[in-house]
């Protein structure tokens, strides 16, 4: 396992929701910059079990996969704690070179993994309705028909290939104001990155299959980033406890401090939900 290579968020909460102890099997689902796992040895040692999962080969997870396909990638290995932390770390923002920062000048891939279409072939092919269903839906954002519309006008000009293209395209529809809280480029970039890594598909899948796999009494920690997410997360660990297979651990999510927000800005928008199953 790596050294961590960015600052994780709602730490100590997360070892709290776990409840980790001696001879328990720990997954990270999403290792990116490996802070929660690195935290976990630190405290533990080689008393609990870690498993590293991530699709991006360049994490260096103990194992390169999506947790959508946990079952798989686990085999016959039951955790006592799952953790997922979405979204996309800091490392990849700052240093992937694959354009997931509307802030730097990059190509336009967006892909966690190295397989399946880039945010440039969505950009470059797909219909204007298709790309403002994907806009609209996966992003949230109000502006999704007139950005769709620009985007395939442009394109017969000049395709799609960097940020900043895609920047200034957004820009020149939606020119940012100061009563902008955040950057008019970014829920066109939370969308695109969605669309092309199939995020919500794949935690649907992956909260169906690793509750499956955990053992009774184990423990499911998730980190959502938007409120997308956090709206699957919260009906299926609802649904797990009406149906009476888990018990809420936090019937609120749980979300940073002010201290961490000082300290950690990304940790903004994060909240974090714990269940048990029974």
């Amino acid at each position: 396992m790596s050294t961590p290579r960015h600052k994780p968020v709602l730490l100590q909460e997360v070892l709290e929701g776990l409840n980790l102890s001696e001879d328990k099997i720990f997954v990270d689902g999403t290792y990116g910059g490996g802070g929660h796992s690195a935290e976990v040895k630190r405290r533990y040692g080689d008393k609990v079990q870690v498993i590293t999962i991530d699709q991006d080969p360049a994490t260096g997870a103990d194992t390169t996969g999506n947790f959508r396909d946990i079952e798989e990638l686990l085999g016959e290995t039951r955790p006592d704690a799952i953790l997922l932390d979405l979204g996309i770390s800091s490392d990849q923002l700052e240093n992937s070179g694959r354009g997931f920062s509307f802030q730097k000048d990059e190509p336009l891939d967006m892909r966690m993994g190295q397989t399946g279409p880039t945010a440039t072939d969505i950009l470059n092919s797909w219909d204007e309705h298709a790309i403002e269903l994907v806009l609209r839906g996966f992003g949230e954002e109000r502006f999704s028909k007139k950005i769709a519309k620009a985007i395939v006008e442009r394109r017969e000009v000049k395709p799609f290939e960097t940020t900043t293209e895609l920047v200034d395209l957004v820009l020149s529809v939606r020119p940012r104001t100061f009563r902008d809280r955040i950057h008019p480029a970014t829920k066109t970039f939370q969308a695109l990155r969605i669309a092309v890594n199939e995020e919500l598909s794949a935690l649907e899948e992956g909260l169906e299959k690793g509750f499956k796999l955990l053992k009774p009494e184990g423990r499911f920690a998730v980190i959502s980033f938007h409120s997308l997410e956090d709206r699957i997360v919260k009906n299926f660990f609802r649904d797990k406890a009406k149906a009476g297979e888990g018990k809420l651990v936090n019937k609120k999510p749980i979300i940073s401090d002010q201290e961490e927000l000082v300290s950690n800005p990304r940790a903004r928008s994060a909240k974090l939900r714990v269940i048990q199953k029974l």
